[in-house]
């Protein structure tokens, strides 16, 4: 272990010898596997971890202490433990969603629960208002890595994570879950996954059995026709029953009931089939999407 003599090519452009907290300078350099240093502060490093950041944010005097962690990965996880308002832009895609992921995973090394609270810098606020810079970078990659933000936001109980990625998971096929993802998941956050999916299904099989209204009955079209198109109508929502999908997109459920009426000739059938679909998209609409 050294004292302080870092030439300023190889450190750290956002974490540099100059960087002050509170009027407070750095006491601490972590060196990068790729011998990058990185000025810090251990009053901050302890006021977040169980672990005096794995027992190096003791008071080094200026000591460099070598990590395992490349330039990039330690720069994630001290941008996080900063709360540094960047890392929402600059984590967001196209940055990897593994390497991100890695980074949060590697935090409970260091003792720090992401959960907790940052007290120097914000000890009145919210106990994880600190990773909330990083949950809005995670939450970027939502749509390209559900499966996987949902399992790392299960994993931490990071409950807006876990909900803004089970959007994306209406039609995963929980058959296809590892026994890893699984694990790593939980029963709590498996079990609301299970649950969303199951809940939409069975909310759209309940929506699909409303026949459209009849009308009042006419020289044309009477009673025994309006039972005839309530039968037609309970034949394909019967039929949707084997491929009924908690995904199924509200413009194929309207294209394919749609088609009903094609097959009538009375015109006040075809609008009331026209006014029951566009009822039962908007109830569809409006079924919860989320855990």
């Amino acid at each position: 272990m050294s004292t302080m003599n870092a030439v300023s090519i190889n450190t750290s452009p956002k974490y540099v010898q100059t960087t002050s907290i509170d009027g407070l300078p750095p006491d601490l350099v972590l060196k990068s596997c790729d011998s990058i240093l990185f000025y810090v502060h251990t009053p901050l490093l302890n006021s977040i971890s169980t672990n005096d950041f794995q027992g190096y944010a003791i008071v080094r005097n200026g000591a460099i202490v070598n990590l395992t962690e490349d330039a990039q990965m330690l720069t994630i996880i001290l941008d996080i433990i900063y709360c540094k308002p960047t890392v929402a832009v600059e984590f967001a895609p196209p940055f990897s969603f593994d390497v991100l992921a890695a980074a949060v995973n590697r935090l409970s090394v260091y003792g720090v629960n992401i959960q907790c609270q940052q007290k120097i810098q914000k000890p009145d606020e919210h106990a994880n208002a600190f990773m909330q810079p990083i949950a809005r970078a995670l939450q970027a990659h939502a749509s390209a890595h559900a499966l996987a933000l949902y399992v790392l936001a299960a994993r931490y109980s990071m409950e807006d994570l876990a909900v803004a990625a089970s959007t994306y998971l209406t039609g995963f096929q929980l058959t296809d879950l590892t026994d890893e993802q699984a694990e790593a998941m939980g029963p709590h956050y498996l079990r609301r996954l299970m649950l969303m999916q199951t809940q939409r299904e069975e909310a759209l099989k309940r929506i699909l059995l409303q026949p459209p209204y009849p009308h009042p009955s006419t020289p044309d079209c009477g009673v025994l026709d309006h039972k005839a198109l309530t039968r037609v109508w309970t034949l394909t929502a019967a039929s949707f029953a084997w491929d009924i999908r908690a995904d199924l997109p509200s413009t194929a459920l309207e294209r394919l009931l749609g088609q009903l009426a094609g097959h009538v000739s009375c015109e006040l059938c075809k609008r009331s089939i026209r006014e029951q679909v566009a009822r039962i998209v908007s109830e569809w609409e409006g079924v919860k999407a989320t855990i």
